[in-house]
């Protein structure tokens, strides 16, 4: 039976940055096979894995989250497929940090793939220093903590208040879990794997997973136009007051590409080399559509 892990959590929490480091740590021992799911139309994240590290096999499913009716089909065709031609040993999906992932367990469940794949590790990333802005912004983001087996609280090293109210309101949410504290999503996966798999999960079996959330639209931005640093960090400090998550990358006018990763109100910003494309924007904010997206950006670019 091939091993399937569960990677959610807030957005902008660390999961893919778990990823990288769990990939460095056991692609070189097993055959892995990892899909990211994106609300947006394209994905941000599995490019940023596949730039440093690509010993795996990447599958993206995009434009809606796995979880929801409408992607079912999709997603089972997607695993079956991925079974049958690369024959992974393990599998890691990195759900949409929009997601809703309640039903896990009615997803591997299907005749099709009960059989062919076992629940490992159901794994939620929170984000220390925003944790109550993710908690109070939508349900789902309960939800993925209420089914978790793991809960990592990421950027303890960014977070000055006392990590046991955040301790506390995680057992309120789920008292199955077993709760891991770290800075740069470094953990011991043989250490999390300890932990009771599909226990939470289980509670919740027979709950639909919630579909596209209205409160946050996923947009993507595509641009040839190249902008200088200064005017970036002005377009993206703009979009930030609708935006809480952005990440891409943009092509700046010294021809150097920068990769931006913006939480809420907290931007990291990071020059790349192996990078070669147009400037890729996904933003995902209140009220906001691709237009608002290209008017704004073309604001700091004329």
């Amino acid at each position: 039976m091939i091993q399937f892990n569960l990677i959610s959590g807030f957005l902008g929490s660390g999961k893919t940055t778990l990823l990288q480091n769990l990939l460095t740590e056991l692609a070189p021992k097993h055959k892995i096979a990892v899909i990211q799911n994106e609300f947006a139309p394209t994905g941000f994240d599995g490019k940023e894995l596949k730039r440093t590290n690509d010993d795996f096999h990447l599958v993206e499913i995009n434009n809606g989250s796995v979880f929801c009716v409408c992607q079912l089909g999709s997603f089972e065709k997607t695993m079956l497929e991925l079974i049958e031609v690369h024959q992974p040993e393990m599998i890691f999906l990195e759900a949409s940090g929009l997601a809703d992932p309640i039903s896990i367990i009615e997803l591997l469940d299907m005749p099709s793939l009960a059989n062919k794949v076992r629940l490992n590790q159901i794994v939620s990333m929170v984000d220390a220093p925003n944790f109550v802005k993710g908690l109070n912004k939508l349900i789902r983001f309960k939800h993925q903590l209420m089914i978790a087996d793991t809960i990592i609280v990421n950027k303890t090293d960014l977070f000055t208040a006392d990590l046991n109210d955040i301790n506390q309101q995680i057992k309120e949410l789920n008292p199955y879990a077993t709760i891991e504290k770290t800075s740069y999503a470094k953990v011991n996966w043989e250490a999390i794997c300890q932990s009771n798999t599909g226990k939470a999960a289980a509670q919740y079996q027979g709950h639909a997973s919630g579909g596209r959330p209205e409160e946050l639209n996923a947009c993507v931005l595509r641009s040839h136009n190249k902008i200088e640093e200064l005017k970036l960090l002005l377009f993206v400090k703009e979009l930030q007051e609708i935006c809480p998550r952005i990440k891409g990358y943009v092509n700046l006018c010294n021809r150097s590409v920068l990769m931006v990763n913006s939480v809420f109100n907290n931007l990291q910003t990071q020059i790349i080399y192996n990078y070669v494309g147009p400037s890729e924007i996904i933003a995902f904010g209140h009220k906001l559509n691709v237009i608002t997206l290209r008017k704004l950006f073309k604001k700091y670019t004329e």
